[in-house]
């Protein structure tokens, strides 16, 4: 199965946007691409002004991804777009199969950061939290679906591979800094203790403000080893193995030998 993911170099420019997905999509089609994944907010720089304003493009961007979708008869996981509705905005993915939406996901948990007792950055300043994890199916089986911040809360994770996800999507937009120090670990974690293949799809290197993004999109399997790193390249595609699943869970059967009868991990209803 064919993965390729798109880093978009993103800019206040929303036709420059759209036209470097558009671009690049045809690149991993002539590489036979059969799943494509878009990192977050690749429609507009990660600054909360632009956020704000990036709502109003969501449907030229749905539109386009659905459009790409439908033509080259493809999976497209859209990265995220903001979305307004009820006068919230939601950090959302959209996920298409051969032109029609399959999936839509609202980040569950929004980035915040402190520095000395001082709120430096709060998400929540412009996106309302999602109340639900995602699933999907396709006609590969059956895939999950986190959002960037996301990934460093095992439980999320653990529940999609609970919920038989076998590939867990991340777009995500890490900054430099962090990204530097976090990113490649928490993806080998919770592909090494899920038993699952994780693919992260980050914004190649850009510069917007303060906010500076660290590409290198990953793709880890399901002991934990890197099988690609983008680095600051345009888009990659690599080949994954499905059956190496049930390969590495008979080697080392982490399903079997958990300890249910003294743990377990429960996913509840949204409080409405």
């Amino acid at each position: 199965m064919k993965i390729g993911i798109i880093q978009v170099k993103v800019s206040s420019d929303i036709k420059a946007n759209l036209s470097f997905v558009t671009k690049h999509i045809q690149s991993c089609i002539r590489e036979h691409a059969e799943i494509i994944v878009l990192n977050e907010m690749w429609n507009a720089p990660y600054d909360n002004e632009q956020i704000l304003l990036s709502y109003k493009t969501h449907d030229k961007c749905y539109q386009l991804l659905q459009e790409e979708s439908r033509k080259h008869q493809i999976i497209i996981i859209g990265g995220t777009i903001a979305r307004k509705e009820n006068n919230k905005i939601y950090n959302t993915c959209h996920i298409f199969e051969n032109g029609k939406h399959i999936c839509q996901y609202d980040k569950m948990h929004l980035f915040e950061v402190n520095i000395e007792g001082h709120k430096l950055y709060s998400e929540s300043e412009v996106f309302t939290p999602g109340n639900s994890i995602k699933t999907f199916d396709t006609k590969y089986g059956r895939f999950g679906i986190l959002v960037c911040y996301d990934i460093r809360f095992p439980e999320e994770t653990r529940l999609l591979a609970m919920k038989q996800a076998k590939v867990i999507f991340c777009p995500a937009a890490f900054n430099e800094s962090v990204g530097k120090a976090h990113w490649q670990p928490l993806l080998q974690t919770r592909a090494m203790e899920n038993q699952v293949f994780i693919v992260g799809a980050n914004p190649q290197h850009y510069v917007y403000k303060q906010f500076k993004s660290y590409g290198h999109s990953l793709i880890c399997d399901p002991f934990g080893k890197v099988l690609i790193d983008a680095n600051q390249n345009d888009y990659i595609v690599y080949d994954i193995d499905l059956a190496m699943i049930d390969k590495i869970r008979k080697r080392m059967p982490f399903w079997k030998i958990r300890r249910k009868d003294i743990y377990d991990l429960v996913e509840k209803e949204p409080k409405q």
